[in-house]
């Protein structure tokens, strides 16, 4: 894969396009490096020249005061496009076989049914960004020192697995009475990564069927995720990134009741008075840190623990009518997360103990305390919970020399939704927060009449907390009451379609969000899109029934 990015602003030109001066042969402006020949002024311009040659009069001045002022020769001058190429590589040996004891014996239900076999997959990955952005200098204006570090390295690893599985399905009763169906499943998966070693994911399951209308159904298992490839070998690069130190006076309070004691031990044992310590009134407060990203080849795997429970109607006396409802509980313990430097920072001081891997990822100065180097790498959280449940309803009918008419409905139910960001940590609580509303809603209704299809759709999303929990327990009074959430919201999306005769062409349109619902007061995505109503058309063609000759 070869992506452009599109308008990449170039640091060294930009602060040569802003150094500007008079020149004295024409009274115009000019880039200081165009009289020079020099570098950029590193003391009030932060970078050397890297990317252009100062000396070629190349540089073309940059006006930011006004609007519409910027001249495109400027701009064409500080931004180029970025050329970069993605190279991922799939290798996959697989075999199975399959089959039944039906030779042998058999159950109530019917035979055993197995099936049994091998694979072998290798994976590869290489990213080489635009050479122009791997340029392996990165001038630091605080300390006056280049570091040999790329803004945008090259990345590349690789991995093999090999896997055994086996699967059983047990049929135990069928067609009896008070059992229409009865049946249980098993399988399991052995895997060899050359990266993390063994892992071994397994689930049981088991339906039962009372009569044909009513199906009950669970399952239970254990499966893993092993770290990919960028997740394992991403190159160190620089980053940068803004900071509100959570041991500042501002912040002490705003944790958990772990931060003060833990800031406190940290600070002293740096030996920095703990009692002034305040990086919030301190000049480097205003200015961005710098850091370093990177993969961590010490990475396991992900373990997920997930059962599930629900039950199937479809009453023979309601034909095309069916309701289904089911109950999940999903468990992700030593979960991948890749936390920015302020949670970094958080999470350092909010756990139960300093000895942790979000401590270790931060290099605070033994002078003043305050964070002068980082990084940032996916590392193994402790656990990520969440449970809830689903309901679906859809009905379908034939309405005659009408065509036919079907409705579908879904509700959606968060019952939980946990995440602790570190061992030994205070977990934090997400379950109605910005982007996990307790409730949430489909719904639609479809007629297709000979070639006319038309389709009302109705979605809702329920109401969210603007501020998170930890925050407002910190602060109760954060926020006036009326506008601690975002409202819950309706929107209503239609489409035609119509079928061209009997060709394979259709012609489509539509409108969603037809009434032209906002985002709530100080949001630009939430409850919605900032887009509001918007409009659609198309035409689909049909493949599978164009005629071959």
């Amino acid at each position: 894969t070869t992506f452009t990015s599109e308008n990449y602003r170039l640091e060294d030109r930009f602060f040569a396009a802003l150094d500007v001066v008079t020149d004295p042969a024409t009274g115009q402006p000019v880039c200081r490096v165009s009289l020079t020949g020099g570098d950029i002024d590193p003391i009030n311009y932060g970078a050397p020249a890297q990317t252009f040659d100062p000396a070629s009069g190349a540089c073309a001045p940059l006006n930011l005061f006004g609007e519409g002022v910027t001249s495109q020769e400027s701009l064409d001058f500080i931004n180029v496009d970025l050329e970069n190429e993605v190279l991922l590589q799939q290798h996959v040996v697989n075999g199975f076989i399959s089959g039944d004891f039906g030779q042998y014996f058999e159950l109530p239900g019917g035979p055993v049914r197995f099936a049994f076999g091998g694979e072998y997959r290798q994976e590869k990955s290489e990213y080489t960004p635009d050479p122009i952005a791997t340029r392996t200098t990165d001038f630091d204006p605080n300390s006056g020192v280049l570091q040999d570090l790329a803004l945008l390295g090259n990345e590349s690893g690789e991995f093999d697995v090999v896997e055994g599985f086996a699967e059983l399905n047990v049929p135990v009763l069928s067609d009896v009475p008070f059992a229409e169906n009865l049946e249980f499943g098993a399988a399991v998966r052995v895997s060899e990564y050359s990266t993390i070693g063994t892992t071994t994911t397994w689930k049981v399951d088991g339906l039962y069927s009372p009569v044909r209308d009513i199906i009950v159904r669970g399952s239970y298992s254990e499966a893993v995720r092993a770290p990919n490839i960028s997740e394992l070998y991403a190159p160190t690069q620089g980053t940068f990134s803004f900071l509100t130190d959570p041991c500042s006076p501002l912040n002490i309070d705003r944790g958990t009741e772990f931060r003060a004691g833990n800031c406190e031990a940290l600070l002293t044992g740096l030996g920095v008075d703990f009692d002034s310590f305040d990086f919030e009134s301190a000049v480097e407060a205003s200015a961005s840190i710098e850091g370093v990203s990177q993969g961590n080849e010490n990475l396991s795997e992900e373990t997920a623990t997930t059962w599930t429970a629900g039950v199937v109607l479809q009453p023979r006396f309601v034909p095309g009518f069916a309701i289904t409802l089911d109950w999940y509980d999903i468990r992700i313990e030593d979960a991948v997360n890749t936390a920015s430097l302020q949670q970094t920072s958080e999470f350092c001081v909010d756990s139960a103990s300093l000895d942790n891997a979000f401590c270790n990822n931060i290099t605070r100065d033994p002078e003043t305390g305050y964070i002068i180097d980082y990084r940032l790498r996916p590392e193994n959280v402790a656990f990520f919970e969440t449970a809830g449940a689903d309901l679906t309803m859809t009905y379908g009918f034939d309405a005659g020399r009408w065509g036919s008419i079907s409705l579908n409905g879904t509700v959606g139910y968060l019952d939980k939704l946990k995440y602790l960001p570190a061992n030994a940590g205070v977990v934090d609580i997400d379950r109605g927060e910005v982007g996990a509303p307790k409730w949430v809603g489909t719904g639609d209704v479809t007629w297709n009449y000979d070639l006319l299809t038309l389709n009302y759709g109705l979605n809702y999303t329920g109401k969210q907390r603007r501020f998170e929990f930890d925050e407002t327990a910190a602060d109760p009074d954060i926020v006036a009451p009326e506008y601690l959430y975002f409202n819950d919201v309706f929107t209503h999306d239609i489409r035609a379609e119509v079928q061209v005769d009997d060709s394979p062409l259709a012609v489509f349109a539509g409108i969603n969000n037809f009434t032209n619902e906002k985002p709530d007061r100080g949001s630009a995505t939430t409850p919605v899109s900032f887009l509001g109503r918007y409009f659609f058309a198309g035409i689909r063609i049909r493949t599978d029934v164009i005629p071959t000759f």
